[in-house]
């Protein structure tokens, strides 16, 4: 296993002539870099670094809104060992208030020295350095980069860490992960194993790189490899989603990945299949959010006249924690599933496996066998390793394993074992060799003495005519000291009165629970990470304290982003 840091490589990367990385802007323009260019002016960013003050070693955050020059800005502060926080920029305006919690959490967290920005983003961080303990500044990427050739940079790296990826924060505050240079290399390696990406491959993205799938399992997957790469800004995909599948066809791509709400967006919005070619694709990994098997079953129907190998569906399970992969589908094999029976997994923690589909039965996609070189096991309460088809928590113990969470020796400490493993907080169950995720430890509810997963019943209600599929969010509440079932689902029909009936009685009829309450929302209200995940935890808050159902006015979420900015004009004077 290459456990070599990848900026030892670079110098053999520069080497490289015919492979490149080309950026894509979603509008036709494009600028190609051959793999020396992108380093050398990833060195050139790092001289600037060094001149603006920044010493080498220092943690900094990232907050980016062009794809190329991020990875110019990681690669960078890889080169002088300055570990990079990619943050997610805000959406919208009523995002921008919740965006600069964030950034004050993570630079406090990290004792970052530097916020770089790009974009639109950047006129909102002028108060920062105010309120927090290290920031000196917030400087944008053009004033770094202009006037730079690089020049002499240190030859060893002082810090271990080679980045930090703060936790998406769907289930509980957002926890600076570190990633060693050790582990990211041990990491890319076993992707590439498990995928058996070569030079001659070609990576099509548009997922975001400040998501970890988006840098680490499609970006420096590519740069490292070396193979060719096409990146498309992630905002780029929600406007034309067949774009994506167009630049895979055009550059003969052989390599993606996305979550799993991105291949139902393909098949229900592409229509016309007839001027691509996917026949060169043997690897459309499907991760960071569960997956759904029927979703799955459309994108292949879907795209099979495209030359689609159903066999190119690859689900994989992984968490920052990790560094991200931890297991994959065999290459070509294609997804694998268990019908199994919803009332012993919910009741019993056992994957019943069912002959055919009823009312009370449940389709689990597997996640594939674990990535060579990790260890995965999954384990009861007391900490032993349960038997196959009984669920318990997924476990890790591997080189890529992150030693910690940054500026947090709790956190660190709670989520080992006594033996050293990595506690996930996932429920799974082993199939033989195989990974089968059904949850997380925080989402199972109890309801009247029975067991339920949150994503189950979420799926369950999703099935709903008028229901957005894979925007609903199940959680249990108290009330009266009992727990009670509450279910928020978004819909376009959220003042169509039956809507709230159908979802109660097919969660009766399906699973055999009646919500106490079901709460109808417009599109956009419930609350989600940067790569999309629903937060539960979040949405229940919104609940308990009554912000559920209270809507911003346009420019409510304007005001209330400008208020940081004015507080800091107001310390100037």
């Amino acid at each position: 296993m290459d456990q070599t840091p990848i900026v030892d490589k670079f110098s053999d990367l520069r080497k490289v002539q015919d492979r490149s990385v080309l950026f894509v802007d979603g509008r036709g323009a494009s600028h190609r870099y051959t793999h020396k260019e992108l380093l050398d002016t990833a060195q050139s960013f790092a001289g600037g670094l060094l001149k603006s003050g920044v010493n080498p070693g220092e943690p900094v955050v990232l907050v980016m809104t062009n794809p190329e020059a991020a990875v110019i800005t990681i690669l960078g502060c890889m080169m002088l060992g300055c570990p990079p926080t990619p943050v997610y920029p805000p959406q919208n305006l009523q995002a921008v208030p919740g965006f600069l919690s964030f950034v004050k959490h993570v630079a406090d967290r990290s004792n970052a020295t530097l916020i770089i920005s790009e974009g639109q983003p950047h006129i909102f961080l002028g108060a920062i350095p105010h309120e927090t303990k290290t920031i000196r500044g917030v400087q944008k990427f053009e004033t770094i980069f202009a006037g730079n050739t690089g020049g002499d940079l240190p030859k060893s790296i002082s810090n271990p860490a080679a980045f930090l990826q703060f936790t998406s924060g769907s289930t509980s505050t957002p926890k600076g992960v570190v990633v060693s240079h050790q582990g990211l290399a041990a990491n890319l390696w076993m992707i590439r194993e498990a995928s058996q990406m070569d030079t001659k491959s070609c990576v099509v993205t548009w997922l975001p790189v400040y998501h970890d799938m988006g840098l680490i399992g499609t970006v420096l997957n590519a740069i490292t490899m070396p193979c060719n790469l096409v990146v498309l800004p992630p905002l780029a995909f929600p406007k034309r989603p067949g774009l994506w599948l167009e630049l895979i066809s055009e550059h003969r791509g052989t390599h993606t990945a996305a979550p799993n709400f991105a291949y139902g967006i393909c098949a229900r919005k592409i229509q016309d299949t007839g001027n691509l070619d996917l026949s060169t694709m043997t690897t459309f990994i499907c991760g960071a959010e569960p997956v759904i098997p029927a979703t799955m079953d459309d994108f292949v129907e879907r795209f099979r006249s495209a030359g689609l190998r159903p066999g190119a569906m690859v689900p994989a399970y992984g968490l920052a924690e990790a560094t991200l992969a931890v297991t994959f589908t065999p290459y070509l094999r294609g997804m694998a599933e268990d019908t199994v029976d919803r009332n012993a997994l919910s009741a019993r923690g056992v994957a019943t496996v069912l002959d055919g589909t009823n009312s009370h039965s449940v389709r689990i996609a597997s996640c594939g066998v674990p990535m060579a070189g990790l260890s995965v096991r999954v384990a009861s309460e007391s900490g032993t390793a349960v038997l196959e088809r009984q669920v318990g928590e997924v476990q890790i113990l591997g080189p890529s394993v992150t030693p910690g969470y940054i500026g947090d020796d709790d956190a660190t400490r709670t989520s080992r074992t006594p033996d050293g493993w990595l506690k996930t907080g996932d429920l799974g169950y082993f199939s033989g060799s195989e990974l089968h995720i059904c949850g997380r430890i925080k989402d199972v509810i109890i309801v009247r003495g029975k067991n339920f997963h949150a994503h189950d019943l979420e799926i369950v209600a999703s099935d709903v005519p008028g229901i957005r599929t894979g925007n609903v969010v199940a959680f249990g509440a108290t009330h009266r000291q009992s727990e009670v079932l509450i279910i928020v689902a978004e819909s376009r029909l959220e003042d169509d009165p039956q809507l709230v009936r159908k979802v109660r009685n097919h969660l009766t009829e399906t699973i055999g629970v009646s919500p106490d309450e079901v709460i109808v929302v417009p599109p956009g209200t419930l609350p989600k990470t940067s790569s999309g995940k629903l937060k539960r935890l979040e949405t229940k808050s919104l609940y308990e304290t009554g912000r559920l159902f209270r809507k911003k006015s346009k420019t409510a979420g304007y005001i209330e982003a400008l208020k940081s900015r004015l507080g800091f004009l107001r310390k100037r004077k």
